[in-house]
C-alpha cells in the first residue's frame, strides 16, 4: 500500500539545500510538526511525512505491520531524496527513521523518545486491550493525557483506531542486523521521560561509526510539543548548519 501523498509539494522548495523528513510518535501526524516551521533557518525544508490513517489520509488504512511500513516508506520517500536530507523520528517515528537511514544515507540522523531499536522492547503489549485497560497503561507509560480519548466519544472513534495500529507497528517490529549508519546520531528525550532510560538513550551510539551525542530536554515523553520541543529543534538546527551544507 504506497498510495496517497506521503509528503506535500509545498513544504518542498526549489532553493533548498536540504530537507528535513519527520516522522510521528503513535497516534499522531504530520500536524505536530508545523509549529517548527518558524524555526527553521531558510535553506532547510521541513517535511512532515503523511502517514496512513490520519489527517488528509484519514480515509486510508493504517498500518499495522512494521515491515510493510517501512518498505512503503522507503519507496514513496526516494524520490525527494534529490538533495542532503536529514531523518528526525519521536517515539514510534524514532524507529521508522532509523530504518530509512539504514536504506538511505542521510546527512544526520535524529531520534527521540525510544530507546535504541537493537535493545528488547521493555513493555508488554497492549494494542489488542480493551479501551480502559489501552489508556491506563499509555498514561502510566508515556505521560500525557490519553484520558481525553475515553472522557471525549467522539475524539476516541478517531484516534483510538489509530493509536492501535501504530502500537501494533511498534509491537511487530523486529531489529534487523543490518550495517552500522555511518552518518551522525543524536539521540533526544524529555528530562522527565520514564520510559526511556539513560541506557536506553545513550545505546544509540552502537547504531553508528559517526559521531553520537544525546540531550534530555525539560519535559515528559511528549517534551517535543512543549517549550522542550523549541529547544531541541535548535540544537537540532545547530548541527545541520555545522554541517556546512
Amino acid at each position: 500500500m504506497v498510495a496517497g501523498h506521503w509528503v506535500s509539494s509545498r513544504d518542498m522548495t526549489p532553493t533548498a539545500r536540504m530537507r528535513l523528513f519527520c516522522l510521528p510518535h503513535a497516534g499522531s501526524g504530520a500536524a505536530a510538526f508545523y509549529r517548527w516551521k518558524r524555526l527553521m533557518p531558510a535553506g532547510i525544508d521541513l517535511c512532515p511525512v503523511f502517514l496512513p490513517g490520519r489527517e488528509m489520509r484519514l480515509s486510508e488504512q493504517p498500518y499495522e505491520d512494521a515491515s510493510a511500513l517501512i518498505a512503503d516508506l522507503e519507496f514513496a520517500l526516494q524520490p525527494y531524496l534529490d538533495r542532503p536530507y536529514a531523518f528526525f523520528g519521536h517515539s514510534m517515528g524514532a524507529l521508522l527513521a532509523f530504518e530509512l537511514a539504514q536504506a538511505f544515507r542521510p546527512e544526520h540522523l535524529f531520534v527521540s523518545g525510544r530507546i535504541a531499536t537493537h535493545l528488547p522492547w521493555p513493555h508488554r503489549h497492549i494494542h489488542a486491550l480493551p479501551d480502559e485497560e489501552l489508556v491506563s497503561e499509555l498514561g502510566r507509560r508515556y505521560g500525557g493525557n490519553p484520558q481525553a480519548l475515553l472522557d471525549d466519544p467522539a475524539l476516541g472513534e478517531i484516534f483510538l483506531p489509530i493509536l492501535r495500529a501504530d502500537l501494533a507497528v511498534v509491537e511487530s517490529y523486529r531489529f534487523r542486523h543490518d550495517r552500522t549508519l555511518v552518518c551522525p546520531v543524536t539521540a533526544y528525550t524529555g528530562e522527565a521521560d520514564l520510559s526511556v532510560s539513560e541506557t536506553g538513550l545513550s545505546a544509540w551510539r552502537q547504531r553508528t561509526n559517526g559521531a553520537f551525542r544525546s540531550q534530555r530536554f525539560a519535559g515528559d515523553h511528549f517534551y517535543h510539543l512543549g517549550p522542550g520541543g523549541e529547544a531541541m529543534v535548535g540544537d537540532m538546527t545547530k548541527s545541520l548548519e555545522a554541517s556546512g551544507l
